[in-house]
């Protein structure tokens, strides 16, 4: 009987921690390739879902901090862009189902644009209003003194890994359940 107890309230308390875990902050990786010479883009974005619509969206003031770097070609040199450090967000949604960046169309649409003094960085089909893909451009990187490069690839977002003290506490939660178990069945089958 305790037992079941003890198991009903560990499974609860990993049931009421799982979610909030991913009602939190989140954090993911990007990367967009399909610029010239095999150049590509990579960067991350975090945010919090504060109005549970499912959508991260910097004009609802939920994205926390987001960055981009560009491999760099012959046409554009190599730059980085930190919203908090050298670089204006103008936008970022990002659907929260999994996707690539740039693959929903329905209002708002997904995208991401950063701005800094000297480069530029849109991605999405936002910022050119039509489905991206073969033969339409997805995104460019732009510098005001070398010109412009295009991709025709959406970006591939990837959630970052949860945080180790986050699975640390899970796997601990697990560790006494597991005990627990093994110390009613030696209770029950060792010789009275």
């Amino acid at each position: 009987m305790k037992l079941t107890s003890l198991a009903a309230a560990v499974i609860g308390v990993l049931l009421v921690w799982v979610p909030s875990a991913s009602a939190g902050p989140m954090a993911f990786n990007f990367v967009q390739g399909g610029y010239a010479e095999g150049a590509e883009v990579t960067g991350m974005f975090s945010g919090e879902d504060l109005n549970d619509d499912d959508i991260l969206s910097s004009f609802d003031g939920e994205i926390l901090s987001a960055m981009m770097s560009f491999s760099g070609n012959s046409i554009i040199p190599a730059f980085s862009l930190d919203f908090d450090v050298n670089a204006r967000l103008f936008g970022l949604i990002y659907f929260l189902d999994g996707g690539p960046l740039g693959d929903d169309l329905a209002p708002p649409v997904e995208g991401i644009a950063l701005v800094s003094e000297f480069f530029i960085y849109l991605a999405g089909p936002g910022p050119f209003e039509q489905e991206c893909g073969v033969g339409i451009e997805c995104a460019v990187v732009s510098s005001f003194f070398d010109g412009d490069d295009f991709s025709n690839q959406l970006l591939t977002v990837t959630a970052k890994v949860p945080a180790p003290g986050a699975l640390a506490l899970l796997g601990l939660g697990l560790t006494a359940l597991g005990a627990a178990r093994r110390r009613a069945w030696q209770r029950r089958h060792s010789p009275a």
